[in-house]
Protein backbone atom coordinates (compact mmCIF):
# COMPACT_ATOMS: atom_id res chain seq x y z
CA UNK A 1 0.00 0.00 0.00
CA UNK A 2 1.23 3.61 -1.04
CA UNK A 3 2.52 5.60 2.53
CA UNK A 4 -0.30 8.14 1.46
CA UNK A 5 -2.92 6.03 0.77
CA UNK A 6 -2.41 4.49 4.83
CA UNK A 7 -1.72 8.18 6.25
CA UNK A 8 -5.32 9.10 4.38
CA UNK A 9 -7.15 5.90 5.54
CA UNK A 10 -5.45 6.74 9.13
CA UNK A 11 -7.03 10.22 9.22
CA UNK A 12 -10.34 9.39 8.46
CA UNK A 13 -10.27 6.48 10.69
CA UNK A 14 -9.06 9.15 13.33
CA UNK A 15 -11.72 12.23 12.55
CA UNK A 16 -14.97 8.95 12.37
CA UNK A 17 -17.03 10.13 15.75
CA UNK A 18 -17.96 7.36 18.07
CA UNK A 19 -20.56 9.36 19.25
CA UNK A 20 -24.22 7.30 19.50
CA UNK A 21 -24.54 3.58 18.34
CA UNK A 22 -22.42 1.82 16.01
CA UNK A 23 -24.53 2.44 13.11
CA UNK A 24 -23.67 6.00 14.12
CA UNK A 25 -20.18 5.07 14.06
CA UNK A 26 -20.32 3.70 10.64
CA UNK A 27 -22.05 6.50 9.18
CA UNK A 28 -19.49 8.52 10.51
CA UNK A 29 -16.71 6.40 9.38
CA UNK A 30 -17.70 6.45 5.94
CA UNK A 31 -18.43 10.16 5.90
CA UNK A 32 -14.39 10.49 7.07
CA UNK A 33 -13.06 8.32 4.31
CA UNK A 34 -15.26 10.19 1.89
CA UNK A 35 -13.68 13.38 2.95
CA UNK A 36 -10.48 11.77 2.73
CA UNK A 37 -11.19 10.57 -1.12
CA UNK A 38 -12.55 6.88 -0.90
CA UNK A 39 -15.91 5.43 -2.05
CA UNK A 40 -16.43 1.74 0.09
CA UNK A 41 -17.72 -0.93 -2.13
CA UNK A 42 -19.37 -3.99 -0.50
CA UNK A 43 -18.38 -7.34 -1.64
CA UNK A 44 -22.33 -8.40 -1.70
CA UNK A 45 -25.40 -6.26 -2.61
CA UNK A 46 -27.16 -5.75 0.51
CA UNK A 47 -30.71 -5.39 -1.70
CA UNK A 48 -30.70 -7.13 -5.88
CA UNK A 49 -33.29 -3.98 -6.57
CA UNK A 50 -30.78 -1.00 -5.37
CA UNK A 51 -28.83 0.52 -7.77
CA UNK A 52 -26.64 2.30 -5.92
CA UNK A 53 -22.91 0.81 -5.68
CA UNK A 54 -21.14 2.27 -3.06
CA UNK A 55 -22.13 2.98 1.03
CA UNK A 56 -21.19 6.30 -0.29
CA UNK A 57 -23.77 7.15 -2.48
CA UNK A 58 -26.31 5.10 0.23
CA UNK A 59 -25.05 7.96 2.43
CA UNK A 60 -25.87 10.18 0.00
CA UNK A 61 -22.63 11.36 -0.46
CA UNK A 62 -21.84 12.58 -4.23
CA UNK A 63 -18.92 11.72 -5.93
CA UNK A 64 -17.53 15.53 -5.82
CA UNK A 65 -18.32 16.61 -2.32
CA UNK A 66 -14.90 14.88 -1.51
CA UNK A 67 -12.28 17.37 0.01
Amino acid sequence: MDNVYAMRLSKAARAAQPGGDMIDHGWSLIKALHAEGFDVKPRQKLNAMDRRETLNEMCGLAPDEAT
